[in-house]
């Protein structure tokens, strides 16, 4: 009998070493499988997200176009931009500019000579920025940077002689002062 019971044993035993071995190849089989699932689900995510970086560059792309800055921009960068000098092409638009700059000086003279830091000057280039098409914000940002800078240049050296004028004649006096002191 207990020749029986060892035969029953190692059957027993070799039953549970391959019913073991079954399970792990289960385990690893299901273990593979998720990992592909997963792998596949990743895939998927970096496609996902791919799209929507490339969907979001082409509406910026789409809204930049669309800007009437960046048409404007565009349009002035085709324009090409005449070489000053002799040309062979015949100048059709000549006639055209030599009139308008007769117009333009005609109206200079007409109009009074707008002063440096004016409202009036602040004016005509927030007018100008606007038919440009820039952002109202833009062109008030512009305007409160332009409040008090601006002078003309021939007022900047006048200003600049007189400070070094001022030195000098500082330096002379107490030149003299010390002069004088001394003398005495």
């Amino acid at each position: 009998m207990s020749e029986e019971l060892d035969d029953i044993g190692r059957e027993t035993a070799a039953m549970m070493k391959t019913m073991l071995q079954l399970a792990t190849l289960v385990a690893l089989r299901t273990r593979e499988r998720g990992q592909k699932e997963a792998e596949a689900r990743v895939k998927v995510t970096e496609a996902r997200v791919k799209e929507a970086r490339e969907l979001q560059i082409r509406e910026a792309r789409d809204a930049k176009a669309k800007d009437p800055r960046n048409l404007e921009l565009a349009r002035m960068v085709e324009k090409s931009v005449p070489a000053k000098g002799i040309s062979l092409e015949k100048d059709r638009f000549a006639e055209q500019a030599g009139a308008s700059r007769t117009a333009a000086d005609a109206s200079a003279v007409a109009k009074p000579l707008i002063r440096y830091d004016s409202a009036e000057r602040r004016t005509a280039i927030a007018a100008h920025l606007a038919r440009m098409g820039i952002s109202p914000e833009l062109a008030a940002v512009r305007m409160l940077t332009e409040v008090g800078q601006a002078q003309p240049p021939e007022e900047a050296v006048r200003i600049r002689d007189e400070a070094v004028r001022a030195v000098a004649t500082r330096g002379r006096e107490q030149e003299a002062r010390g002069l004088e002191r001394v003398r005495q």
